[in-house]
């Protein structure tokens, strides 16, 4: 109802604010089409804007002299009234033609015998000047706005008058009643969201007044691109905390009901116009390009980081994501990763083509035997040793006891478990073969030591070839090792001090790569296997991402693949105030005291 009163206010200025510019268009463009020397005419017979109706004929160029009646009826006749005139010595006289000059001046046959002029004027339909349309449109809408308004205060007619339509399934629960009455004591009703539902019909025209300054007037509703941000938003906020709108480089804040549309009971999807409004429009995008290059980039948030999963370390690229993007299937720029050719920088060694190729392995393996989906099934959940990879490596440093492995995560407990076998032997044949007595255990442990003494000749030997083997690895004297050590995956290093524990370069194995991105794996499972989009067959190299081309998914995701391709299936668009920053932010100085 308040919007209904600020557009009639609004179209009473309009009219009121531009009268003198139409008069003066009108009036210029019909004197353009006469000479440029001022006509003559009698003053009787001017046409005046101000009248109520004119002539048929004057978008013709020749409206009559006497033009129609304060009724809007057709007065022509003649073109004149013919004079008698009797000169001295004359009976009957004879009759003139008093046409005058700006009429053409006496024409040529004269009057009829009987007095009657010889140039009928033909009959026209007088129409309505401008002024009287724009006096019709004023009071129409002055009209309408009065019986809008008796119909909203009317009891009967109010209710479904001033109710543009259900609130979304969201905002009709019982858990927003429960919410919205815990936070401020009221029920849900119109006032949760409008301030003017708590307010009465005097204070309509303030709330008219502000709305047409705002979201609500027409040169707002009709001009391109989305409606500005207004009071009512903070309202949506107040249940929303972390809900703010996009990133801090936006030229300007839009309002909630922009992209959420409300009363339409269950709330559609966000569609694509919204986000191309402002990504496809390239005075937009350089107003944020500017922006962005004078902020601090801590201010951007890591989007869609939802768990506590690894994600690998990047920086906001220069000039931040403004290209101009109008489809996904036509000019949306290649994937970051891949267009920059970013490498996995973990040190763990892997080989994917020895992995998965044919005779290689004990058994053929695929893909699903080490990737595993999360509960939701969108993405894959970390590869861990001892899931993945215990089966085939084992650890196992003595041939004789099968049983007994190495620990595995840790080099100082490694060292440890090395220097302390006879207990690790004790607990073994306690615990597994199930040797009880003291002196079976004794013998026991004498038996294997000897054995891995056989093996290794001394303790710093067993030592170095459990760090430093691969599967190359000999001794002196040129027996290969039994066993293939920590080198054969990852990286060690000697120690930096004698006697010291060798050092592991740590394993950092991210779980998502598009962070600003995201993905269901269970979707994609139809007809599609892994290496359709990950090219994992072919790889040697640990540093290789393996992550499919925007042309993949193009190949689907467009209207030949026919699967949706609209902004919102990848991406989010809010801004939550608890983000985690791209890089730390730089440690502030410490304040000595003085």
């Amino acid at each position: 109802m308040i919007f209904y009163a600020s557009l009639s206010v609004e179209l009473c200025y309009l009219f009121i604010e531009y009268e003198h510019i139409i008069l003066y268009l009108f009036y210029s463009i019909r004197l353009m089409s006469h000479d440029s020397k001022s006509p003559e005419f009698a003053s009787h017979e001017y046409i005046r804007p101000n009248a109520n109706w004119e002539c048929g004929h004057t978008c013709e160029g020749c409206p009559c002299r006497i033009g129609p009646s304060p009724q809007g009826k057709c007065r022509a006749t003649y073109e004149c009234s013919p004079r008698l005139v009797v000169k001295p010595g004359e009976v009957k006289g004879h009759w003139t033609c008093t046409r005058p000059k700006s009429g053409g001046g006496k024409c040529e046959n004269g009057p009829f015998p009987d007095g009657t002029c010889c140039n009928a004027i033909p009959k026209c339909q007088p129409r309505r000047t401008l002024r009287a349309l724009r006096k019709r449109a004023i009071v129409l809408t002055c009209i309408a706005t009065v019986i809008f308004l008796l119909i909203g205060i009317s009891r009967s007619w109010r209710d479904d008058f001033i109710n543009p339509g259900p609130v979304t399934t969201t905002h009709g629960s019982e858990h927003f009643d429960r919410v919205h009455h815990k936070m401020s004591g009221e029920a849900s009703q119109c006032a949760a969201c409008h301030d003017g539902a708590k307010e009465g019909a005097d204070s309509w025209h303030t709330k008219a007044f502000a709305a047409s300054q705002k979201g609500l007037n027409p040169k707002e509703l009709i001009k391109r691109g989305p409606v500005g941000s207004f009071t009512m938003d903070l309202k949506c906020l107040t249940c929303h905390k972390e809900k703010e709108f996009h990133q801090p480089n936006i030229p300007a804040n839009f309002a909630c009901h922009e992209c959420h549309k409300e009363h339409v009971g269950v709330m559609p999807p966000v569609d694509n116009a919204y986000c191309t409004a402002c990504h496809g429009s390239a005075e937009l995008m350089a107003k944020s390009r500017d922006l962005g290059a004078g902020m601090n980039p801590h201010q951007f948030p890591d989007q869609n980081t939802r768990n506590t999963a690894k994600i690998q370390p990047r920086v906001r690229p220069v000039g931040g994501y403004t290209d101009v993007i109008e489809t996904f299937h036509t000019d949306h720029p290649e994937f970051r990763q891949i267009r920059e050719g970013i490498k996995d920088s973990n040190t763990l060694k892997f080989n994917h083509s020895i992995h998965m190729g044919k005779g290689t392995m004990p058994h053929e393996l695929k893909c699903i035997d080490c990737h595993k989906q999360d509960g939701r099934g969108e993405y894959q959940l970390p590869i861990t040793y001892a899931e993945h990879c215990t089966e085939c490596h084992t650890l196992q440093f003595d041939e004789k006891t099968p049983g007994l492995t190495l620990p595995h995560g840790d080099p100082y407990y490694v060292r440890a478990f090395l220097r302390s076998l006879n207990i690790q032997y004790e607990e073994f044949g306690r615990d597994v073969d199930g040797i009880t007595r003291r002196d079976d255990l004794i013998r026991y442990i004498k038996e294997k030591r000897s054995n891995i003494e056989g093996q290794y000749k001394t303790g710093e030997d067993l030592e170095h070839m459990v760090f430093f083997s691969d599967k190359g690895t000999k001794f002196a004297n040129g027996q290969r090792a039994a066993f293939t050590g920590c080198a054969v995956c990852h990286e060690v290093k000697a120690p930096e001090a004698a006697n010291a524990t060798p050092l592991i370069e740590k394993v950092g194995v991210p779980t998502r790569w598009m962070t600003l991105g995201k993905f269901d794996h269970s979707l994609h499972q139809k007809g599609i296997t892994c290496i359709d989009c990950h090219t994992v067959m072919k790889s040697e190299l640990t540093s290789d991402l393996h992550l499919p081309s925007i042309k993949t998914c193009v190949e689907c995701h467009s209207p030949q693949g026919g699967v949706r391709s609209d902004c919102i299936s990848c991406h989010s668009y809010h801004k939550s105030s608890s983000f985690t920053p791209l890089i730390p932010a730089p440690a502030e100085p410490v304040k000595k005291d003085e």
